[in-house]
């Protein structure tokens, strides 16, 4: 869940568990952090009146307000590993119970912190269960890859009944490629419905910002001359679809941050409905060296999917890309490749 104030994903436990007063007519938006904060603020001022809930002003009494405050100190997920001392950090590292690993899928794994100590460990496990080569997992908990292999895994935080985020690199180019003119083709055939558009979208940001969207309806800008985006290219003899995005990537502002290539259905229900659907990824100075040449089978049963993300090569001129996807409306996380996976 996300909170709508400070706007961070969250579990559904960083919540307050009801309504912060027996009056609100509404669901907790508001993780217990935020409202715990607003309350201390409100205290702290000068004013006598009791405050309200902060998302609709009904005014606590002051037993609902000793209710959050005392389930805020005894709340499980409050866990600050850089304040620990060294006696904490052993006591921590003794913990005992179930914790989870969690495709983007929704699919879910469980283990034991008494048999997982380490990242290295967990990684082998998930391999064992899920056939996922240690490499190609990345591990994300609160936003953090656990990417320390000797490192123990509570030391992240990580505690009975955590959720632990694993991404899926399904394909990766290493630090000695270098790319300059990046080429996106997607292909697809028609469904038995007919002509019909899996639409290829290039969405740049900067930050976390929008900076420029490129689809068929907006294949260039009058001001960038290094972006363009090929419109439908579409065959009905061969019943073959066409989309192909050309980027010079040494041409990005400087503030350019993270490239997403997204994939969607535009009609069909699904991207399962197009035949043999995929997609090429090249530097258009060397055609005949595929960095990426997919069949698009995972993300079948998806309306849309982001495909390749490229990210941190930006300071280098596409040095770095990795592959996954990413079912939409599931959590899009943005990991930095590193050379240890």
């Amino acid at each position: 869940m996300k909170c709508s104030k400070c706007r961070l994903k969250r579990l559904s436990k960083e919540f307050p568990l009801k309504a912060v007063s027996h009056l609100c007519k509404h669901i907790p938006t508001w993780c217990l952090e935020c409202v715990i904060t607003y309350l201390e603020d409100k205290a702290q001022s000068n004013n006598i009146v009791r405050p309200g809930c902060p998302e609709c002003n009904v005014i606590l009494t002051q037993k609902e307000i000793d209710y959050l405050t005392s389930f805020w100190k005894r709340a499980s997920f409050k866990l600050d590993i850089p304040v620990f001392s060294r006696e904490e950090v052993i006591e921590v590292a003794n913990e005992t119970g179930e914790f989870y690993v969690v495709l983007l899928n929704g699919q879910k794994y469980t283990f034991r912190l008494e048999e997982i100590r380490s990242v290295r460990a967990l990684k082998i496990a998930l391999m064992n269960k899920t056939a996922i080569e240690s490499r190609k997992q990345k591990l994300i908990f609160k936003g953090v890859e656990l990417n320390q292999g000797d490192k123990s895994i509570v030391n992240y935080g990580i505690h009975a009944g955590c959720h632990i985020q694993l991404v899926v690199i399904l394909y990766s180019i290493t630090k000695e490629v270098s790319v300059a003119n990046l080429v996106f083709d997607l292909y697809w055939g028609y469904p038995i419905t007919g002509r019909d558009y899996l639409d290829g979208t290039c969405l740049i940001y900067a930050g976390m910002s929008l900076w420029k969207k490129y689809d068929y309806s907006t294949k260039s800008y009058p001001e960038i001359n290094y972006i363009k985006h090929s419109g439908d290219i579409m065959n009905d003899t061969n019943r073959r679809g066409h989309h192909r995005i050309t980027i010079k990537l040494n041409q990005l502002p400087k503030e350019v941050s993270t490239l997403y290539f997204v994939l969607s259905a535009y009609n069909c229900p699904n991207i399962g409905h197009f035949v043999s659907p995929s997609f090429q990824l090249y530097d258009e100075n060397s055609p005949q060296e595929q960095l990426c040449n997919y069949s698009i089978q995972t993300a079948a049963n998806s309306q849309a999917v982001i495909g390749v993300t490229l990210q941190d090569r930006l300071k280098a001129y596409g040095k770095l890309l990795k592959l996954v996807f990413y079912p939409m409306g599931m959590p899009k996380i943005i990991v930095p490749l590193t050379e240890e996976f």
